[in-house]
């Protein structure tokens, strides 16, 4: 708990620090695990909003190993990425996006491998996705089908802009 604060405290001081000395403001986006509790997202949401920061990247890798995994390296330690950190990345998306009441800018990011996986990431409360292991297996052509298949969802639900669907589901 005060640890984090601390640190937070420390990094506000740090860019404070840097934008007097080069005159150039750099905002700072935190990422967090998607393994929390409720009381640890709700700490956390709480934390980043009294010291300012600029936005959150919901979530890195996760610890957990979810029932289903197959393949010889399912029981591998360390951070596990892609499809299975979907739902777990989404719920503490959806979670800090209503802990924050909207106020924090929110980098959805964990198993979006289509316009579809983008949409939901965006409905539970990101106004940025960020790509990687599906950018990996399907290379930079997966950015265009990501626009194309997110434009028809959205004009689909109504929504004439991204901003219009940040959030809709994270209640």
């Amino acid at each position: 708990g005060d640890s984090l604060k601390q640190l937070l405290h420390a990094i506000k001081e740090e860019q404070a620090a840097c934008e007097q000395k080069h005159g150039r403001y750099v905002p700072v986006a935190v990422k967090i695990a998607p393994d929390m509790d409720e009381q640890g997202i709700r700490f956390v949401a709480a934390a980043l909003l009294e010291a300012g920061l600029d936005g959150v990247i919901a979530t890195n890798t996760t610890i957990a190993r979810p029932e289903g995994l197959s393949g010889p390296r399912r029981d591998e330690a360390g951070g596990l990425s892609g499809a299975p950190l979907f739902a777990p990345s989404t719920r503490v998306l959806a979670d800090m996006y209503r802990l924050t009441e909207g106020r924090l800018p929110l980098i959805g990011v964990g198993g979006v491998a289509g316009g579809a996986d983008a949409y939901a990431k965006i409905r539970a409360g990101a106004s940025l996705i960020q790509l990687y292991t599906a950018l990996i297996f399907h290379g930079p052509g997966l950015i265009e089908s990501i626009k194309t298949e997110l434009a028809g969802l959205l004009a689909r639900d109504g929504f004439t802009h991204i901003a219009d669907a940040v959030g809709v589901d994270s209640g």
